[in-house]
């Protein structure tokens, strides 16, 4: 049921601080950080899509997480000039492993 003397729209101002305009800009053409990581890792993102051509043709197979045998897994290189040679972990070891690494090449 509709009252007529019932305002509908949020009144101006709502939502951008009170300002009759919202002075912030926007954000439709700023990379992702998705994006941003691709722009700055062509190679990591050139194995990527080598090992998911391989997997969607056939010829390779994912197998168990090399440390708990769970099957959901991704590959991870350890190099990324061979895109097939892949450890095969999930997702848990996979972010334990980049924090390894990550570790090991703070100072």
């Amino acid at each position: 049921m509709s009252h007529p003397h019932m305002e509908t729209a949020a009144p101006t101002g709502i939502g951008n601080g009170g300002k009759a305009k919202s002075t912030r800009k926007c954000t439709a053409s700023a990379a992702t950080p998705q994006e941003k990581w691709a722009r700055d890792h062509p190679q990591a993102v050139w194995a990527h899509a080598c090992l998911r051509s391989a997997l969607n043709r056939g010829l390779i197979e994912r197998e168990p997480c090399e440390v708990c045998g769970s099957d959901e897994v991704d590959g991870h290189h350890d190099d990324y000039d061979k895109p097939m040679d892949v450890r095969w972990l999930c997702r848990k070891h996979h972010k334990a492993e980049h924090m390894r690494l990550k570790c090991e090449a703070a100072p």
